[in-house]
């Protein structure tokens, strides 16, 4: 049976990353979703809208590659833009048995609209220096690269 942990300073600096990176992610993704006009696509829709504006007719398979998410996730994605008009399912014309999604209007308003979200999001760093931004960026990249690499395992860190 594994001891319990005493705390220490680096558990408390452990705890203020976690509590730190916690709170951002919270209060980031409540303002990053109050930015989309109220007749946007929810924010996810908006990515899967984009993505295909920007990569053309995708396969749902790549699609859920291209935006990190699993294949249910995409077909509820492409459900609802269906129902709404803004995308097609038609026949993968090498796979009969795939289906391939594609815009059903143009794509110039979706460009405009994430263009938009993504402006918004950089201004929101106009009151930090550009030697922090600079560092942000290079941490973020740093440590979504670590998350999404297949040989870091992080199941020994595990919360049960």
């Amino acid at each position: 049976m594994t001891e319990p942990r005493t705390p220490d300073a680096s558990s408390d600096a452990e705890l203020d990353v976690a509590k730190t990176v916690a709170d951002f992610t919270v209060a980031f993704d409540k303002w990053s979703r109050s930015l989309l006009a109220a007749d946007a696509p929810s924010l996810p829709r908006l990515k899967l809208l984009y993505a295909l504006a920007c990569e053309g007719p995708q396969r749902m398979g790549d699609l859920a590659d291209i935006l990190e998410v699993t294949p249910r996730t995409v077909t509820a994605l492409v459900d609802g833009l269906e129902a709404q008009g803004q995308v097609r399912r038609v026949p993968d014309p090498t796979d009969r048995r795939a289906t391939i999604i594609e815009m059903a209007r143009g794509a110039s308003e979706v460009e405009h609209r994430y263009r938009d979200y993504a402006a918004a999001v950089a201004h929101m760093f106009d009151c930090v220096d550009a030697r922090d931004r600079a560092e942000f960026v290079r941490v973020c990249r740093q440590l979504t690269a670590r998350l999404r690499a297949s040989e870091v395992s992080l199941g020994a860190d595990r919360v049960t």
